[in-house]
């Protein structure tokens, strides 16, 4: 069996997902549509929600193996990409059993990509271990809870303008939580 056949699988999966709540989605749904038999299908996933935690899967390692961009917000966009242009699947996975993939996707590629900017924003800091999990944790978590907002609300279509605005707050207050950090959080309480 080839990569590819998988890859057909769950292309044609998540495409059906656009279209067509999980819930409705059957196995010959996606095997009639990417040709190929229930063996095929059936060799590479136990069932239609092991695809689904596949497609989540290859989608972050898609993310983390994709070049990354020059400022925050271009980097949010890139990393909010798959759920935008996924909007319907979004939506019907939101209202699936499996509902939490969405916020563990985010909170994985909100982590990956916080982490680098604020480490970038340190450069010149002595901040500890500890104060860069903080920070990245506070930022990863603000973006993760906006997303996972927006999502509840049916995600309706002013989202770049909250990315923009996110990345610009980023920005905007990263040094001063930096220096925060060093100041206050750095210090033991005896």
């Amino acid at each position: 069996m080839s990569k590819f056949t998988k890859l057909r699988i769950m292309d044609t999966f998540l495409e059906l997902l656009n279209k067509k709540s999980l819930d409705k989605l059957t196995v010959k749904d996606i095997i009639e549509t990417a040709e190929v038999n229930r063996n095929t299908f059936y060799y590479y996933f136990e069932d239609i929600y092991d695809l689904l935690h596949e497609v989540f899967k290859k989608q972050f390692k898609d993310f983390c193996d994709e070049t990354k961009k020059e400022n925050f917000y271009e980097e949010y966009i890139r990393a909010a990409d798959f759920i935008m242009k996924n909007r319907h699947a979004m939506e019907h996975v939101y209202k699936s059993k499996d509902r939490d993939l969405i916020r563990i996707y985010i909170e994985r590629v909100a982590r990956i990509f916080v982490e680098r900017f604020v480490r970038e924003a340190a450069v010149s800091y002595d901040l500890s271990e500890e104060g860069f999990e903080y920070l990245t944790g506070f930022y990863s978590n603000a973006i993760t809870g906006n997303t996972m907002h927006w999502v509840e609300e049916g995600m309706p279509p002013y989202r770049e303008k909250v990315l923009f605005l996110i990345s610009k707050s980023f920005e905007a207050t990263v040094d001063d939580m930096i220096k925060t950090y060093i100041e206050f959080g750095e210090c033991r309480m005896e």
